[in-house]
């Protein structure tokens, strides 16, 4: 099999395939009965020391055929069964055998394949081919388990047929747009595991220094974005900060501006409104020109003065932004996501932190009418939002109302940036209220939950 990240689910699951105790086990990796405890007690949220990581994997690379398959079978059955909210550990899947020795997926294109890179229980990476619509279904992107006939990744890696930064490049995209229909749950084990292996491939000299270095930093910006919709700031200011570095290393301005900019958001949505202007001023700086990076950057620049009580420093930001928006060339591999619904939404939200309510309800409704389609989580975000506005403008049966349409979405996505916001309205809403909308909402969050 192959995982791509030990937590407290896939630990405690070994140790039950195992049929060892927590004392068994723990002399079995190599560590403290204790940290074997607190692994299954945090669950999917339990953090792992990589040493501890590589222990299991030797150990599961070691077992007998009868306890790796108990363990699959349990995994399965164990990921088929956890409706986590949060992010999580997602399903194993089995691709079927191919003679030409590569990974497939029935059905899939030979023109439309993504190569993969994926880790073996034994620590060997290798590169297996998905379809790129199986990729942006959510299926198969987090943990693989692939039958014996894969081409290692040495062989692969020296293959003239593969051009290995244009893979990259396209499973970024399509990740992009899976973790926007799915969430970040199955999308964050694939992007820091194609980190690791883009690392790999630059120090093995294996295709342009330069090129490979920029597409490492783009997936550490991205692997940063899906741990800041999960709320896990340490994880999210990681990969910035290692972003920040291979930027500088290159000394490209354009990787420079796109990290800086991710840093201030995750800052603004943090609430550090000091933290995000002063980057987002240093982004704007490093931003090349007539690029869709200063827009951006200024952008974050107007939320971060309106955390600061900074009404009309947020009002200029905007009002540049939005002057700089329609100048500002398209970059097919970033700031895509950028268009004035888009700085409608960071205004609303800036509305919030002033206190000014009814500006907020409104403007999120002119920035979720004018989004574009298929970013279903994005907009369940904006509407959350919306719901807390409506909640601090005392219109809670409103606010419960846009609570109960997004909780599905937030739920099934696993994005904390919607979830917060739903346990903010449910903290405002009256036990004791029996207005319909209210009761069904505390209702439906009571029972993922959320309260």
């Amino acid at each position: 099999m192959i995982i791509y990240g030990w937590t407290g689910i896939e630990s405690k699951t070994l140790r039950t395939a195992m049929q060892l105790s927590i004392e068994e086990f723990a002399r079995v990796v190599q560590v403290s009965p204790r940290s074997v405890d607190a692994w299954e007690s945090a669950g999917a949220a339990a953090s792992l020391r990589p040493s501890s990581k590589r222990q299991l994997d030797n150990v599961l690379a070691a077992a007998s055929e009868s306890v790796a398959a108990r363990f699959a079978n349990l995994l399965g059955t164990e990921s088929a069964a956890h409706n986590e909210v949060g992010c999580g550990s997602p399903v194993p899947v089995t691709l079927a055998d191919n003679t030409l020795g590569r990974a497939t997926v029935l059905g899939a294109d030979e023109a439309d394949l993504v190569w993969v890179p994926a880790r073996t229980a034994a620590g060997e990476v290798i590169l297996v081919s998905l379809p790129r619509r199986t990729v942006i279904a959510g299926i198969g992107v987090g943990a693989l388990a692939v039958a014996a006939g894969v081409k290692p990744a040495a062989v692969l890696a020296n293959s003239p047929e593969i051009d290995r930064l244009e893979h990259f490049r396209s499973l970024r995209l399509s990740l992009i747009e899976s973790d926007n229909l799915h969430g970040a749950r199955d999308v964050i084990p694939l992007v820091e595991q194609s980190i690791e292996r883009i690392g790999q491939l630059k120090r093995a000299g294996v295709g342009d220094p330069t090129a490979m270095q920029r597409m490492r930093v783009l997936y550490a910006e991205f692997a940063a974005w899906l741990h800041q919709d999960c709320r896990n700031w340490g994880r999210a200011q990681h990969w910035t900060d290692r972003g920040l570095t291979w930027s500088h290393q290159l000394g490209d301005p354009y990787s420079i501006a796109a990290v800086l900019i991710r840093k201030a958001q995750l800052a603004n949505d943090m609430g550090d409104g000091i933290e995000a202007r002063e980057l987002a001023e240093a982004a704007e700086r490093a931003a090349p020109p007539a690029t869709r990076f200063g827009t951006v950057a200024r952008t974050f620049a107007g939320h971060a003065h309106a955390l600061i009580g900074d009404s009309v420093g947020s009002e200029s930001a905007f009002d540049r932004a939005r002057e700089m928006v329609d100048d500002s060339n398209i970059d097919p591999s970033w700031g895509f996501f950028l268009d004035h619904a888009y700085i409608d939404a960071h205004q609303a939200q800036g509305r919030v932190g002033l206190g000014d309510y009814r500006g907020a309800i409104d403007q999120f409704g002119r920035a979720i009418t004018g989004m574009r389609s298929g970013q279903t989580r994005d907009q369940a975000v904006y509407i959350s939002r919306q719901a807390v506005a409506y909640a601090q403008a005392g219109e809670v049966e409103s606010a419960a109302r846009l609570g109960q349409a997004v909780l599905d979405t937030g739920v099934s996505t696993g994005s904390e940036r919607i979830l917060h916001n739903l346990r903010t309205v449910h903290g405002m809403l009256d036990p004791r209220s029996r207005q319909s909308e209210i009761v069904q909402f505390r209702a439906a969050a009571q029972q993922w939950a959320l309260a």
